[in-house]
């Protein structure tokens, strides 16, 4: 539901809040400038009868004296028979500019405020705030569901691309667009008269008509002081009776001209506060910071409109189209997918296509659509993880179906797809595994947990399905939208080879596009790849289209890509990267892969990996700032044949910019594992952990277990746990 409500004003008003938000974001940069070349009103300027006395001694003809909230004071007057308005010193109340808006930006406060058409344009504008309101109000909840909790909001999100640039700028733009959207619906509900506005009511009230005195003698203006001043309306020389007009932030005053006595006085109420700080906040005059902001909200907002828009139209373009899909009435299996933002249905897609390539009536669909009955002897889900361990979109209502099921219970199957640097990997999956045990639903397979949406183990899971069923399952994915790029190999390092662990660096050199731009210029304008340590290149072998992944060690600053790849027995990838010369080139996409990065607030970094999983840590070692303590745990297998990046480590140890370097092999005399360096270290690692350390590692997930359990053992005497430290960004893994 929150995603339908999300995506009803994203589709259909994006242009219109595009245009809203563009037009807000260029008042609000001249609200800004306006604030912060406005003289600013000293406590001891004159008094607003001494002020207006100069005034209109130096102006003839003067109808109003207004006080901006930046702090200008503007003389509204008559100059042969039509008004004029200009900007007057504070002190001596001689004019200083006129006061001239351009041609382009009354046009853009026309568009903004009324879309250049009065009544009608007013409400277009009232129904682009409650749009904005909408937008984002559900995008929070959606971005807190998803990254399971408020906490999450303020860690780097994962992704690249067009959605990357959606959740950023939704991060950095929401609270600017809250206060715009509600403070704009406000007054467009005052303007219209569905909320009452809380000004005093209309009163006639007449002057003594007697001979008006200097403005500096009558008490009733003498009292207040310029720095209060909203406006004051001066009155008609033709009327002696009528009264002068003074608002300030806190009142309405009626002053008799002759006299200098208060006619009538009405403090403004609660409601008129309101509709003001209403206004204020929202056109931000006079409030340079808060201007700046609503500006850089509203310039966000632009781009949010316009990325919302793209990512909604291509999953529409891209909906689940699927040949061939069988009816609930007579389908033999069921396949159904719960996904929060569209992956999961990309396999679901290719599985269903395997099953009725071999034969088998397949209905598919999300597992919201669980039917009450069916004939199926095979129910397989297909299950990702939203937030902490909640339930994705498409699965919300799942369980609550699962318990309106009649007749035969089928066959099941489950797959989770997550991410293991959540605390909660595939918690869903979890959810509704023990859920169905509990019906009586039978396991034809074990519960299959997919990290990170590998091809390759949900590929392999697949053939241990068609061996179920008495099937040949080929898979055939469709392409994968992603902006692939070609690499030349310049440089290799082998080692391993003695210890039966044949490993290699490979250093490669991005190809710059074919075309008319030199390379600098491309990669200055993205022809070129970006990447950083961490970061994950994407490499498929010759006729395998499923990619292998592998963590970056460069930046791409260096010029170079550089991988570190362990030849894999029989590992199509690993052996077509290992068989590569210098010159030899290949074509690769690059993932970004923010989640797994140093905290640049961090006091100190502890890196721990084995084996090729110093690649990051090696890149992180390389970026470190001059004075951040970084310590380093690896382990290899013979210091004379693995030992990765020796040189260079021992260099950086040498000038301080590794503080410490840790490492152990297992296939010498008193070697060991690198778990066990932790234990060594444990009350050293735990005051650091303790002061705000951080923790990451990268390499397999037999080191990373035995890694988890002397980091658990170091820091139970602190009372904290794995869990804890993940959630609040200070262990962060890249286990394969």
């Amino acid at each position: 539901m929150l995603r339908q409500w999300h995506a009803l004003p994203g589709l259909f008003l994006a242009l219109l809040l595009a245009i809203t938000a563009g037009t807000g974001a260029i008042l609000a940069g001249q609200a800004a400038l306006d604030a912060a070349t406005a003289p600013i009103v000293a406590e001891e300027a004159l008094p607003l009868g001494e002020l207006a006395q100069r005034i209109t001694g130096e102006i003839a003809g003067v109808e109003k004296i207004t006080r901006t909230p930046s702090g200008r004071v503007r003389v509204t007057h008559l100059e042969n028979g039509r008004p004029r308005s200009v900007f007057v010193d504070a002190a001596s109340g001689k004019m200083i500019a006129v006061d001239t808006a351009s041609p382009t930006m009354r046009f853009i406060t026309n568009l903004h405020r009324a879309w250049l058409n009065g009544d009608g344009g007013r409400l277009i504008a009232g129904l682009m705030a409650l749009a904005m309101l909408v937008l984002s109000v559900t995008g929070l909840l959606m971005l807190r569901r998803s990254f399971g909790g408020w906490a999450a909001l303020l860690r780097p999100f994962r992704g690249s691309g067009m959605r990357r640039w959606h959740l950023e700028l939704g991060r950095i733009a929401v609270a600017g667009l809250l206060l715009a959207s509600v403070t704009g619906l406000h007054m467009s509900l005052v303007g219209f008269e569905i909320l009452p506005d809380g000004a005093s009511p209309d009163v006639f009230v007449s002057a003594s008509g007697e001979t008006a005195r200097p403005f500096a003698q009558l008490k009733g203006l003498a009292t207040v002081p310029l720095a209060d001043l909203r406006e004051m309306t001066l009155p008609d020389p033709a009327d002696a009776s009528d009264p002068i007009l003074l608002r300030t932030h806190e009142f309405t005053r009626l002053v008799d001209p002759a006299s200098g006595q208060v006619l009538r006085e009405d403090h403004h109420s609660a409601l008129w506060h309101l509709r003001d700080i209403a206004y204020r906040l929202h056109t931000a005059e006079g409030m340079f910071a808060l201007a700046m902001a609503l500006a850089i909200s509203a310039a966000g907002g632009v781009i949010l409109s316009l990325t919302g828009l793209v990512i909604g139209l291509r999953k529409r373009l891209s909906g689940v189209r699927i040949r061939a899909n069988s009816p609930v009435a007579t389908a033999d299996i069921l396949l159904l997918y719960g996904s929060e933002g569209g992956t999961t249905i990309r396999f679901a897609k290719a599985l269903h296509q395997a099953l009725f390539a071999a034969g088998r009536r397949v209905h598919l669909a999300p597992m919201n659509d669980l039917p009450r009955q069916s004939p199926a002897r095979l129910m397989i889900l297909l299950a990702a993880t939203a937030g902490n361990g909640e339930a994705p979109a498409s699965a919300s209502h799942f369980l609550e179906k699962l318990g309106q099921w009649h007749g035969p219970l089928p066959g099941l199957a489950i797959v989770g797809f997550g991410d293991r640097q959540f605390p909660d990997f595939c918690g869903y999956t979890g959810q509704v595994e023990a859920v169905c045990r509990a019906r009586g639903l039978p396991l034809v397979l074990p519960t299959e947990r997919i990290d990170r949406q590998s091809l390759e183990a949900f590929s392999d899971w697949t053939q241990r399905l068609a061996a179920h069923l008495g099937l040949s399952l080929a898979l055939s994915f469709d392409a994968a939208p992603r902006e692939e790029h070609r690499f030349r190999l310049v440089a290799r390092e082998d080692f391993g080879a003695d210890v039966q662990a044949p490993t290699a660096i490979l250093r490669f050199r991005p190809e710059p596009h074919p075309g008319w731009l030199p390379s600098r210029l491309q990669a200055a304008f993205g022809g070129l790849p970006r990447f950083e340590p961490g970061d994950l290149v994407a490499i498929a072998p010759p006729d395998d289209p499923r990619p292998r992944f592998y963590s970056i060690a460069s930046s791409s600053r260096s010029g170079e890509m550089e991988i570190c790849v362990r030849n894999q027995p029989g590992g199509a990838c690993s052996g077509f990267l290992c068989g590569l010369v210098p010159g030899d080139g290949i074509t690769a996409a690059i993932r970004a892969n923010p989640a797994f990065r140093p905290d640049a607030k961090a006091p100190s970094l502890i890196l721990i990996g084995a084996g090729a999983g110093i690649a990051p840590l090696v890149g992180f070692v390389r970026l470190a700032r001059a004075g951040r303590p970084v310590h380093l745990y690896w382990g290899g297998r013979d210091p004379r044949s693995d030992f990765l990046f020796r040189g260079e480590l021992e260099a950086a140890h040498r000038t301080g910019r590794l503080t410490r370097l840790r490492t152990i092999f297992s296939r010498i005399a008193g070697g060991g594992y690198v778990q066990d360096l932790i234990a060594q270290d444990a009350a050293e690692l735990r005051a650091m952990i303790a002061a705000g350390g951080q923790i990451l590692i990268c390499g397999g997930r037999d080191m990373a277990e035995g890694v988890h359990e002397a980091i658990s053992a170091a820091l139970a005497p602190l009372g904290l746990d794995l869990s804890t430290l993940r959630q609040t960004g200070k262990l962060l893994e890249d286990v394969y």
